[in-house]
């Protein structure tokens, strides 16, 4: 049994006219962590609110445990739920923040004193707790809001942007902390955010919305290598996939993209869907591949294209190089210790087997399609 499920879910604003969810279907695993991702506007805060029950659904069905929830208030959900705006009580401690839910649940001092000091223990925040929220930084802030959260047993833990508030180091530190957390105490968590570093760094599972729509959910590995449209493969990934619009050209029993008279070969895992797709040299089609798959060649022997140093940086970990082949510039992730002079003429290769294809027209994916086995 799935532990959440969203069955053609629909929110609308301004009676109808503003769409912010639609058709919405997804569900999530006992114990799963999953991230919806979008930008801002996408519907994933409407999405978060209407399975908390801060909001009503237009149309559509939420299932919590297998049981319908559309009719339950929020505080009939069992749910709980971590602000992006930490909704903390300015005129309490942290602790007493923190220990809230279990005080209207009536549980005495001393069990109360143990659950706080148990949670504050694992998000570091033992050494603050006697503070008010206006005594405290940010992400002192954003702690004690997951702490709140994730001291009370619940079927579900909702996260809005737990991370938006906190510095890079900060950020890096919290999502250890809260994946920890979450595989420690097998917890079913659910967050969204517009990060896509923080979605793939923390999630099991991946749900990209665009304007309401789902665009693919998946693991961080599928959203990453197959993306199922030009969307989800430009959100998805730093630096973002390069996109080349070629000209697919038939050579013998094998297809080439062409680009400013250079080739690069269709591996020939695409032959079969590919075919379904040409309509004579000169089809236009975008290529796609990520800037960690594409190298500098080094031998006359390598199938490269030629272009011209654009821009170099060395940003410590890496290097990004652009390289400009015509109009497309197109960028390369290169371990440190390179440099380029600008206008530097240079070789690259692409890695064929991670090459990815587009349809122009609609923006998906043309998949390969591998010939039926003839045994």
């Amino acid at each position: 049994m799935e532990k959440l499920e969203l069955k053609s879910v629909y929110k609308d604003y301004v009676q109808g006219s503003v769409k912010a969810v639609i058709d919405l279907s997804l569900s999530q695993k006992e114990g799963e962590l999953l991230a919806i991702l979008g930008p801002s506007g996408c519907g994933k805060s409407s999405t978060l609110r209407m399975i908390a029950g801060i909001e009503d659904i237009t149309k559509g069905e939420i299932y919590l445990d297998g049981e319908i929830i559309n009719w339950l208030s929020a505080k009939e959900r069992n749910i709980a739920l971590a602000f992006e705006t930490y909704a903390l009580y300015p005129h309490l401690s942290l602790f007493e923040n923190i220990a809230f839910p279990l005080r209207i649940r009536g549980l005495k001092d001393k069990e109360v004193r143990k659950e706080v000091k148990r949670i504050a223990d694992m998000v570091d925040l033992t050494p603050a707790l006697d503070k008010l929220p206006s005594e405290v930084s940010g992400g002192h802030q954003q702690r004690t809001s997951l702490a709140r959260a994730l001291i009370r047993p619940a079927s579900l833990y909702l996260l809005d942007e737990p991370l938006s508030h906190l510095d890079t180091q900060q950020r890096t530190e919290f999502r250890v902390q809260i994946k920890r957390i979450q595989k420690t105490q097998n917890l079913t968590m659910l967050f969204v955010t517009h990060d896509q570093l923080e979605a793939l760094a923390l999630a099991d599972k991946i749900a990209i919305l665009n304007l309401g729509v789902l665009q693919q959910i998946g693991t961080p590995e599928e959203v990453y290598e197959y993306p199922e449209n030009l969307f989800v493969a430009d959100f998805v990934g730093e630096p973002p996939m390069n996109f080349i619009k070629v000209d697919l050209v038939k050579e013998e029993e094998e297809y080439v993209a062409k680009l400013y008279n250079q080739k690069v070969k269709i591996p020939e895992s695409y032959k079969n869907s590919i075919g379904k797709f040409y309509k004579g040299n000169g089809t236009e089609i975008i290529l796609g591949i990520r800037p960690i798959y594409i190298y500098i060649s080094e031998s006359a022997e390598d199938q490269f294209i030629s272009g011209e140093v654009y821009v170099f940086e060395d940003i410590g970990e890496s290097g990004i190089l652009t390289v400009q082949i015509g109009e497309n510039l197109i960028k390369i992730e290169l371990d440190p210790g390179y440099s380029f002079k600008l206008g530097e003429k240079i070789n690259i290769t692409f890695n064929l087997e991670k090459i990815l294809l587009f349809d122009p027209t609609t923006g998906e994916r043309i998949k390969p399609k591998l010939p039926k086995s003839t045994k």
